[in-house]
């Protein structure tokens, strides 16, 4: 039968299922999509049946005997899977074995005292939840990470056509039966290629990091919560692969079916929460067929891969879809979150035959919000911020100082997280090559505020805490120092404002919060106090918190000297906003100080220039810096011999590390090579 004659027999009408129709309507999509269904087709099409014979790889959802899914890898040479009809998906392959598994496989064989935990996807065709007709139900992805095209497609396999499935050798034949095929976007898809390199050989893996504590009476483990070895996994996951399945009586022509499918992010976008997973729906087409699957039948599979090192981690589970408040508590900014509380779980060392390396997240990915927005409490009544003054610093640097509509606190170097929401008049748009990240943008931002409280509060405790915000003074008023972002909506937005006292600029602070402050002073127990070394290095505009820092710990007196030691590098001297720096170290002018046992903090500052200056440029930053007392400056980037002349004492100081996530990570390095302990480290996530 022709691919033609099949196209006229797809009809244009409403068949989405009762979960899918369910989320549609309650998402206010179903006008939009609800004739959309047509989309789907049961067959492959000539560029699918050309298109699955080029990869090395499959990955496809089955159900064990309780009707749960879970998601396997299946892998091959080119050519292991083919279509020799429109309606068939032929797979024949031997899944090989990685090194360390192989040899404990040996070991179980010799000893008989461990067996180690299996691909379920052996147990799942020969003893899985079948149908009445005899049939058990399959979905899969077929996805090629060089290009980003993927195409879903999903079916049933009779028993007669399962030819070859040997879970001791690994091989496997397959004719699958095709129901429903439909092309998916490439978005949210790492770009990847494959490592032509051999896998490092391993040592025989320990068996509690294979799996679960096995049941003896059940191929299955126990589960009791993931291991440190299986959260790791989805902490460095990119990518995820989740099988669901749906049960609609009211569909004549296809009253059940599964769906597997790929979900990507940044790495962490996915985040293990005790014995639940949770991860965000990103902007979509909107069927919403994982989902509305999900609404339909709580019962979900999930796979997680360390492309890398070659292991895998296959949970099962139960899944709920949150939406609104709901899903915004279990992870911030998310419109849509799928929470997955796990039942079983498997996890596989080196079971991948290959590795693959990473060349491009895609750009479609939302910004993951850091782990210090986790536990904002959106319960609360957010107080509203008034732009009152801004300063123009550079072409792209300005300082918005806000009133707020009633007294906040925060400890200097702590964020403030605003909501512009209000201004978000975009839209729905499926694909954006112009502008990607806008089609998960909740408009809700957050900033480092740069202004300090006015000194620590008169019920502090005598012992001076800079971490607490309880330990400062409320305040009215907060300004945020932030840089023009290319492409940026709200940064943008905030620097083409202009003061108009008849319309003032309003917007909701939701809160403030952080754990990036200002280490607390070390108290000394003898006569004469003990300096407390502080360290600190930023990149651009990551020095707004360490402009906070500064101003707040300048207007305390403390039994026990700070000495604070800057390294702020800047592509150009007017990036460090030498007025800002002016103030930072101007000479303290007070008079009557308390005792001579009270002090000021003394602060030396360092500039690294990194843009080209010709000599004559050179000498003019020189002069212009030698007019600022405790400011410094060389020519060139930060390096381990620089940070040692610079910094002598650099081990006896705490360290706190701001900036763009490419120059934290040569810092870092740089760190590394100067021994310096990462315990002494404290860095700031600056990518939200």
């Amino acid at each position: 039968m022709s691919a033609e004659i099949l196209d006229s027999q797809v009809a244009l009408y409403d068949r989405w299922h009762s979960g899918e129709r369910k989320l549609q309507d309650l998402l206010q999509v179903r006008e939009n999509v609800q004739n959309h269904s047509s989309i789907f087709r049961p067959y492959l099409t000539t560029q699918m049946q050309d298109f699955v014979p080029s990869l090395n790889y499959f990955f496809i959802g089955t159900l064990d005997e309780q009707g749960r899914p879970w998601v396997s890898f299946l892998t091959g040479r080119k050519g292991f899977m083919n279509s020799p009809h429109i309606r068939l998906l032929e797979i024949k392959t031997r899944l090989e074995v990685g090194a360390g598994q192989e040899r404990h496989h040996k070991a179980a064989a010799a000893t008989a005292e461990y067996r180690s935990a299996p691909d379920p996807l052996f147990h799942n065709l020969t003893k899985g939840e079948t149908l009445s007709s005899g049939q058990r139900k399959w979905g899969g992805v077929a996805l090629d990470f060089a290009n980003r095209r993927r195409n879903k497609m999903n079916g049933v396999l009779s028993s007669d056509d399962i030819l070859k499935v040997d879970e001791a050798t690994g091989e496997l034949h397959l004719l699958l039966t095709v129901e429903q095929t439909i092309g998916n976007c490439p978005k949210y898809i790492t770009i990847r290629e494959l490592d032509a390199s051999t896998p490092p050989s391993t040592s025989e893996p320990d068996a509690a990091s294979t799996s679960q504590v096995l049941d003896e009476n059940s191929w299955r483990p126990l589960f009791k919560g993931l291991t440190p070895e299986q959260t790791a996994i989805v902490d460095q996951a990119d990518c995820l692969f989740i099988a669901s399945r749906f049960i609609d009586e009211t569909i004549a022509d296809q009253t059940s079916g599964m769906d597997c499918n790929h979900r990507g992010g940044n790495p962490g976008f996915a985040r293990v929460n005790g014995n639940q997973i949770v991860f965000p729906d990103y902007s979509g087409n909107r069927f919403f067929n994982t989902l509305g699957n999900i609404m339909n039948d709580e019962r979900v599979g999930l796979l997680f891969v360390n492309f890398g090192a070659g292991d895998t981690l296959q949970v099962t589970g139960r899944a709920r879809v949150l939406i609104g408040n709901d899903a915004q508590e279990a992870y911030p900014h998310a419109q849509r979150v799928v929470q997955v509380t796990i039942e079983e779980s498997v996890l596989r060392p080196r079971s991948l035959p290959f590795r693959m390396r990473t060349k491009e997240l895609s750009p479609y990915n939302p910004v993951t919000p850091s782990h210090q927005q986790r536990g904002i409490d959106k319960s609360a009544v957010p107080a509203e911020a008034t732009l009152a003054e801004i300063t123009v610093h550079t072409n792209d640097i300005r300082t918005f100082r806000f009133t707020t509509s009633k007294p906040i606190r925060y400890s200097p170097g702590q964020y403030a997280v605003l909501d512009f929401g209000k201004f978000n008049t975009l839209g729905y748009r499926h694909m954006a090559p112009d502008n990607p990240h806008s089609l998960n943008d909740d408009y809700i931002r957050t900033w480092t505020i740069s202004s300090a409280p006015l000194g620590l509060s008169s019920s502090a405790s005598k012992e001076v805490k800079y971490s607490s915000p309880d330990a400062w003074n409320e305040a009215s008023e907060f300004a945020l120092t932030i840089k023009r972002k290319r492409g940026g909506a709200i940064s943008n937005l905030l620097h083409s404002l202009s003061l108009d006292p008849d319309h003032p600029f309003t917007v909701p602070l939701i809160c403030t919060g952080g754990s990036f402050v200002l280490p607390d002073p070390v108290l000394s127990s003898t006569l004469v106090p003990k300096p407390s070394k502080v360290a600190m290095i930023s990149g651009g505009i990551g020095s707004t918190p360490f402009l906070s820092m500064i101003r707040g710990a300048r207007q305390v007196l403390t039994e026990t000297p700070l000495d604070i030691q800057w390294i702020l590098s800047a592509t150009n001297v007017e990036d460090t906003l030498p007025e800002a720096l002016q103030d930072l170290t101007a000479p303290f002018t007070e008079e009557g100080v308390a005792s001579d046992r009270q002090h000021r903090p003394t602060v030396i500052v360092t500039l690294f220039l990194t843009g080209h200056h010709t000599p004559e440029e050179a000498s003019a930053v020189e002069t212009k810096v030698a007019s600022i007392p405790g400011v410094k400056v060389q020519f060139g980037r930060v390096d381990h011999k620089k940070l040692k002349a610079v910094v002598p004492d650099l081990k006896e100081r705490r360290l706190l590390l701001c900036g763009p996530e490419p120059f934290m990570d040569a810092v870092k390095g740089h760190l590394e090579v100067l021994r310096i302990p990462s315990q002494q480290i404290l860095t700031e996530e600056f990518n939200f």
